[in-house]
Parts: structure tokens; C-alpha cells; sequence
């Protein structure tokens, strides 16, 4: 089963943050790159904690390049995989600055023997970017790639996947700021008027 000596977390940020118009990993949220906050987040599941970009990374963590150029998400996933030898792989995406291990921890409670993947779905939507993936999932990851797939979706039709809709047993404001993530300036601007009114929240109960 999943502990934290077998696992690993992984950081996907080998996209061009084209609609942001600069790295989204490298901006500043609440006095931290996302990078930072994300590894920080991450190193309280497992002390394995790596990044996928195609570029060196701005902080000391090791870094891994894609195997296939242009293969987005799945390509960042399988280079992760291909590259560690832990059984279990935590994955979030770069432009999450709120992600909260509590979340991951709830996703760990639905793993069971023969399961490859745990996938939240949250108000509707599949976010394959935070879920959990078994190195099993590694032939048939190399082998859509090889067909040239892009989509993380063909993965998680292809293996045994569980889909996790039921996030009422943690706080709702821990499950929506996890999954807010930034695509755009205004997105960004959104996650600082979020930070400071975390702040205010702390000061003022």
C-alpha cells in the first residue's frame, strides 16, 4: 500500500504558460513563488518531491525534462514515472498555489489492490492534475505516447481508475482553494486578493 518511503510528488510544469505570458511556477503569492508553495505542501507527504520542467528550475529540487516534446500533461507524467523507481506518484499541477495535503490524504483513503490511478472530480470537472498514479500506469503511458495521445483522459480510460466525488468530510474552502488554479493574469491577481484575505481571516476570526 501507499506510504510515504514508496511515494513521490511530483510537480508538472513543463507547459509554456502561453495565456499567462511568463512562468507561472516563478510568480510571487503571498510572499512565495507557486513552486515554493507547492514543493512545500508536497514535502509533507513524502521527502521525494521532484518537478517536471524542460528548464532549470529556479530552487534546489531535482528536475526532470520531458521524453516526448509537446506532449503536455501526459508527457510530463510519463517522464516522472519513467525516471524515479518509487510505486506511487502524488501529481500537481505548476499554477495550483493552494493545494492542500489534506486533500491528497483524502484521496490515499480510496486506494485498493489493483488500483492505478485516484482521480478527483470536483463541481464536475476531472482533475487528473491532483490526483494519484501507480508506476504500473508506465507501459500503457509510453505506449499512447508512442501513438502520438496527448490526453490525460485516454490514460485514465486505459487503466483502472477510482473517481473521487466526495470531498464533504474536509472543509469546503480547503477543496475549492485546492483546485483554483492560474491560467491568466486575472487569475493570478484573483490568488493575491485570495492570500491577503486568508490574512485578514487568521487576524480577524
Amino acid at each position: 500500500m501507499m506510504n510515504s518511503e514508496n511515494t513521490c510528488a511530483a510537480i508538472l510544469a513543463g507547459g509554456g504558460s502561453t495565456r499567462m505570458g511568463e512562468d507561472k511556477g516563478n510568480l510571487i503569492v503571498g510572499g512565495f513563488t507557486v513552486e515554493e508553495r507547492i514543493m512545500e505542501e508536497l514535502g509533507c507527504l513524502t521527502s521525494f518531491v521532484v518537478l517536471n520542467k524542460n528548464k532549470k528550475s529556479l530552487f534546489e529540487i531535482p528536475t526532470i525534462p520531458d521524453v516526448y516534446e509537446d506532449a503536455g500533461p501526459l508527457g510530463g507524467l510519463h517522464a516522472v514515472i519513467e525516471a524515479r523507481n518509487e510505486e506511487w506518484f502524488i501529481v500537481s499541477a505548476c499554477d495550483t498555489p493552494f493545494i492542500d495535503r489534506n486533500v491528497y490524504q483524502h484521496l490515499m483513503r480510496f486506494i485498493c489492490e489493483g488500483t492505478q490511478a485516484v482521480i478527483p472530480v470536483y463541481d464536475g470537472r476531472f482533475q487528473p492534475l491532483s490526483g494519484i498514479y501507480h508506476k504500473s500506469v508506465s507501459d500503457e503511458l509510453t505506449a499512447l505516447l508512442q501513438a502520438g495521445h496527448r490526453k490525460v483522459a485516454k490514460l485514465l480510460d486505459n487503466v483502472n481508475t477510482y473517481y473521487v466525488t466526495d470531498f464533504n468530510s474536509l472543509p469546503k474552502k480547503t477543496v475549492e482553494n485546492h483546485f483554483f488554479n492560474m491560467n491568466t493574469p486575472g487569475d493570478y491577481e484573483l490568488a493575491q486578493r485570495m492570500v491577503k484575505n486568508q490574512a485578514r481571516s487568521r487576524h480577524f476570526p
